[in-house]
């Protein structure tokens, strides 16, 4: 009985279910204790979610035991899979290589990120506060997840550097402090005309340093460098959130994260929250309570003022509100940031996550958007690996972007990023979906679905799937082919992908919107960061959806 029970906890997130019911059904002490251990108190009080509805409908504990269990049915990856996951897998060993490489490179202060190796036409040789966080956040979880020592010490080095860099711009005079967006390689700021302050940037970067704090915490190491608990601080990460808690709502002067229209955008609250929560976590763990209190009671302002970036008539997420000033044409507020703010900033908790109704909704809006701006898009297969498969549409910004990778004459074209970031997303409602173990049909989930079909031709062999009101549950037929059809979805995001990535790996931040030869900067690391992200989230959705 102890094993099969730790077989349930070993299956199940268990810090956060509800296992009041089980207990009740358990006799033995030691099973009681050990479900006590793995279970804290305070979640028994919570909703059971749909899984675990499920299996409290079996008789005795052996029964709910295999009803968590059980294997349920593999879907049937398509033929060209091998030819997808050989190119996935090798552009992700170009893409670390490169990423890597971008980190303190040659000519730069160790611990520097060039945004790409681009200096002339256009020049990106420079160290951007945000795009620095989204990279050594990406380190930072390789390193929390890597089992090749070799690997862990690149790793750690990279991260020590960008942590005595970062230290060095939190201390040096600026006009905007640390809303300073942009830095010479040097960490000198960069002082000519350009869209700040940008908010997003310490908070991003907090993020990426309370993911390596846990990691040092976890060894036992001290991490007083990154929060000492103190005021004034001298600690990186205590300074940045210091600073988001106290200025996250100052004014709707801030740049949003294309750097080109001022006011509150959702991309921004969404990483402030995270960056609240996730150092109030951390405050609290480290015993600097009153902190952990002040961090959470800000991001809970912060939660309560989301709501204004949706948009009930237009039926999708607004980038931007409270508009200030900036670019005067773009004037659809349909923006792929918003996608990019639910894979950096989502929790979990379904707080503009990647499931959620709202989110749902927008990502149906931006390939709508999208779909007729490209040439490219007119392409629905290409040859991968030698072997032909169907590909998606490819994604930019935003639909009115003028920006075509040197100036903003236009046309603007689709990016790497943005199209990876849709792989991603289709990916983690694999993994989400998965882990809540049933599929609640609303009409943004059907309309979603419904996508797959008209846009991909992706069937559907029940007819009732997009029956709004329908709950489809983890095992059942239904519920396996709609995590199958996202498998597919997904990778026809990431074939897209592949089709326009160089030979030799090498990705550019977009695509000519009529040839779908690589444009605009070269080696853009946030578009290798993008890939090998979407790449780690398609691994845990085969492994759900083709049992591999």
């Amino acid at each position: 009985m102890t094993v099969e029970a730790a077989k349930v906890i070993e299956r199940l997130d268990y810090e956060t279910f509800y296992l009041y019911d089980l207990l009740n059904d358990t006799e033995a002490v030691d099973d009681k204790e050990l479900y006590e251990i793995a279970i804290p108190a305070a979640t028994y009080d919570q909703e059971a979610p749909a899984n675990l509805r499920t299996m409290l409908e079996c008789e005795t504990i052996d029964e709910k035991v295999a009803c968590l269990t059980a294997p349920g049915n593999a879907a049937t990856a398509p033929s060209y899979a091998d030819a997808l996951n050989s190119w996935v897998d090798a552009e992700n060993s170009v893409a670390q290589t490169r990423l890597l490489a971008n980190i303190s490179p040659a000519g730069a202060s160790a611990g520097a990120v060039a945004a790409a190796t681009s200096q002339t036409n256009p020049d990106y040789w420079y160290n951007w506060v945000r795009d620095a966080g989204i990279t050594l956040h990406e380190v930072s979880t390789w390193l929390n997840t890597t089992t090749d020592n070799s690997a862990a010490d690149t790793y750690k080095i990279k991260l020590q550097a960008y942590t005595t860099f970062s230290r060095k711009l939190q201390t040096t005079s600026s006009t905007y402090g640390l809303g300073t967006a942009k830095y010479m390689m040097n960490g000198e700021p960069y002082t000519g005309a350009w869209c700040m302050p940008q908010r997003d940037g310490p908070a991003m970067r907090a993020v990426s340093f309370i993911g390596y704090a846990r990691y040092l915490l976890a060894k036992g190491e001290d991490i007083s460098v990154y929060y000492d608990g103190k005021l004034p601080t001298s600690s990186i990460v205590k300074t940045d959130l210091e600073y988001v808690a106290g200025t996250w709502d100052a004014d709707s002067n801030n740049c949003d994260i294309w750097e080109e229209v001022r006011g509150d955008h959702l991309y921004t609250r969404m990483i402030q929250r995270r960056a609240l929560i996730e150092g109030a976590q951390l405050a609290s763990q480290l015993g600097d309570l009153s902190a952990a209190d002040w961090y959470n009671i800000q991001a809970g302002y912060i939660s309560g003022n989301m709501s204004a970036f949706w948009d009930s008539d237009l039926n999708y997420i607004q980038t931007t509100v409270k508009r200030s000033g900036g670019l005067d044409y773009k004037t659809s507020n349909l923006d792929a940031q918003v996608l990019l703010a639910a894979l950096h900033s989502g929790l979990d908790d379904g707080f503009y996550t990647v499931e959620s109704d709202q989110m749902l909704l927008t990502a149906v809006k931006l390939v709508s958007a999208f779909k007729p701006l490209y040439k490219i898009n007119n392409v629905s297969s290409a040859s991968i690996n030698s072997v032909t498969m169907p590909v998606s549409v490819a994604l930019g910004r935003y639909p009115e972007d003028k920006y075509n990778g040197y100036n903003s004459d236009g046309p603007g074209n689709p990016w790497s990023l943005t199209t990876s970031g849709m792989a991603e997303y289709h990916y983690r409602l694999i993994e989400t979906w998965s882990k809540q173990g049933a599929i609640a049909i609303t009409s943004a989930v059907a309309g979603f679905l419904k996508q797959l079909t008209d846009e991909y031709s992706i069937p559907f062999t029940n007819t009732n799937t997009y029956a709004v009101g329908t709950t489809y549950t983890s095992g059942s037929a239904v519920f396996t082919e709609i995590l199958s059809n996202l498998m597919i979805a997904g990778d026809m995001y990431m074939a897209r992908v592949a089709f326009h990535t160089d030979s030799d790996g090498q990705m550019y931040e977009e695509w000519n919107l009529a040839t779908g030869i690589g444009q605009g900067a070269v080696n853009l690391t946030w578009s290798y960061g993008a890939h090998t992200s979407a790449a780690r989230h398609r691994d845990v959705a085969r492994s759900i959806v083709y049992k591999s």
